[in-house]
């Protein structure tokens, strides 16, 4: 009995022992496999860390791009005969500097009377997207007479100014614009001005005009011009009337012309001077005789009450006398 009981002791000792090796054993094998796992996450935590950290690295790096190359225009000026003023190389986008074109280069004197400057751009882009032709607009400006002779080309003293009453003389202006006709030309808005009465006479005075001859030429000028536009002939019939060149002509002259001619009538051998006979005969017969005398009688009479300045022109039609000799 007792060694059953030793032997059944010892069994369950061995068992015991056993048991507690199997546990010991799967303890330890759980702590094992705890730290394996372990192990293994740590190791993706790292792994993943250190690529995260390789990532930010990465994205801190600039980013590298392509060029880009803009396009240059040819920007191309004309002149008014489509010759090439000037070329501009500019950028697309750029803004075209027109500064940059000398216009004034454009103006100039076709002839006497002809002058022509720049106005305008037929087109004017503000920038630089395509290449541009653009042409030069011109405003072409010329003077001419329509009536070149005044009124007055005869005078009878040389007191007062030179008359340019009655001559006719405009600025004919044409000025390009941007649209075109049927056959490519650019259409023009013409205009005409009357510059007339701002003509200006040189000389101006019928003293200076007359102070070497009794005909004389005179210039008509635009106002502020110094080109001439034309000229006319003018002539002086000096002091006729006036027979005893006092300034005046009045009762004491038609007596002398009356005392004169009767000294011709009573003599043949009688003959007046030259410049006496030439201031006597008013009428331009080429005759000294008593008309002359009721003629500056008459002159006396109508200068004494008249408002304006007159002169023989008021009494004869000249022209109509020189032609009918």
């Amino acid at each position: 009995m007792i060694i059953k009981k030793i032997t059944a002791s010892a069994s369950a000792v061995a068992l015991l022992s056993v048991a507690t090796i199997a546990a010991v054993s799967a303890a330890s094998g759980n702590i094992s496999d705890s730290n394996i796992v372990s192990d293994k996450a740590n190791t993706e935590t790292t792994s993943k860390t250190a690529s995260t950290s390789s990532s930010g690295e990465d994205s801190s790096q600039p980013v590298t791009t392509e060029p880009t190359t803009l396009r240059t225009y040819h920007i191309t000026f004309l002149d008014f005969d489509s010759k090439p003023l000037k070329v501009l190389e500019i950028e697309e986008g750029d803004p075209i500097d027109y500064t940059a074109v000398d216009t004034k280069s454009l103006h100039k004197h076709i002839d006497t009377h002809t002058e022509q400057e720049f106005v305008a751009w037929d087109i004017k882009p503000d920038f630089a997207d395509a290449d541009y032709t653009i042409h030069a607009l011109s405003k072409t400006a010329s003077i001419y007479f329509t009536q070149k002779s005044p009124e007055k080309t005869r005078y009878f003293s040389t007191k007062g100014n030179v008359s340019l009453k009655g001559i006719q003389a405009s600025i004919k202006m044409s000025v390009q614009t941007p649209q075109k006709d049927k056959d490519g030309k650019y259409i023009t808005e013409d205009s005409v001005v009357d510059i007339s009465e701002s003509c200006l006479a040189t000389p101006s005075s019928l003293k200076e005009a007359f102070s070497k001859s009794d005909k004389a030429t005179i210039t008509v000028y635009p106002a502020g011009d110094q080109k001439p536009i034309g000229t006319f002939e003018i002539v002086c019939f000096r002091d006729l009337g006036d027979v005893d060149q006092n300034g005046m002509i009045d009762s004491t002259d038609a007596s002398q012309v009356l005392n004169t001619y009767a000294r011709m009538a009573a003599s043949a051998n009688y003959a007046p001077e030259a410049d006496f006979k030439k201031r006597a005969d008013v009428n331009m017969d080429n005759k000294l005789d008593a008309r002359d005398a009721s003629h500056i009688l008459k002159y006396y009479a109508v200068s004494s009450t008249a408002s304006d300045p007159i002169d023989w022109e008021y009494f004869f039609d000249f022209d109509k006398i020189h032609n009918e000799k």
